[in-house]
C-alpha cells in the first residue's frame, strides 16, 4: 500500500506541476486528462487496498464509478479555484480574494460531502470495515492532492 501511494504521489506532482499554474490554450484539456488519469489510479489503488472478494467487487464497481463521475465534478472546480488565483495573482484585490475562500470552502465541502454520500451507499453493499478502509484510502489519496496543490500554489500578496 506504501509503495502505490508514493507512486500515486509522484504521479500527482509530475500532473500539478506540469499544468497547475501553467497558462495556455491546453491548460484545460491538460487539467481533464490528468483528473483522468488521476481516477484510473486511485481505481486500481482502492481495488488492490480493500481486497475485496468477487461479489463485493460487483456491488463496489458501480457505485464507486458514480461517486468518481460526480468527484470529477468537484476536482475540476479545484482546478478552476487554482486557476482563478494565478490569473489574480500579483493583482489580487480584497473582493476576488473573497471570491476564491468562497470556491475553495465550497469545493472542499463538497468533497467531504460527496464521500459521506458514497460512504452510506457503500455501507449497503459491504460490510462497514471495507467502508472504513476506503474512507481511509479516499482520504490519503486526497491528501497526496492537496499537499501537492498547495505546493504549486504561492502564498497571495
Amino acid at each position: 500500500m506504501k509503495k502505490i501511494l508514493i507512486a500515486f504521489a509522484a504521479l500527482a506532482a509530475l500532473g500539478a506541476a506540469e499544468s497547475t499554474l501553467a497558462q495556455g490554450a491546453n491548460t484545460r484539456d491538460d487539467t481533464e486528462l490528468l483528473i483522468s488519469q488521476i481516477q484510473t489510479d486511485k481505481r486500481a489503488i482502492v481495488l488492490s487496498t480493500l481486497q475485496l472478494t468477487d461479489a463485493q467487487v460487483q456491488a463496489f464497481t458501480p457505485i464507486y464509478d458514480e461517486y468518481q463521475r460526480e468527484m470529477k465534478e468537484v476536482f475540476t472546480r479545484g482546478s478552476q479555484v487554482i486557476e482563478k488565483f494565478a490569473a489574480n495573482y500579483g493583482s489580487m484585490t480584497d473582493d476576488a480574494a473573497k471570491d476564491i475562500m468562497k470556491d475553495f470552502f465550497n469545493v472542499r465541502s463538497d468533497r467531504n460531502a460527496l464521500v459521506e454520500k458514497y460512504a452510506k451507499k457503500l455501507q449497503k453493499e459491504l460490510p462497514a470495515t471495507k467502508v472504513l478502509q476506503w474512507v481511509q484510502v479516499e482520504n490519503k489519496l486526497n491528501a497526496l492532492l492537496d499537499v501537492e496543490a498547495a505546493a504549486s500554489v504561492p502564498i497571495s500578496r
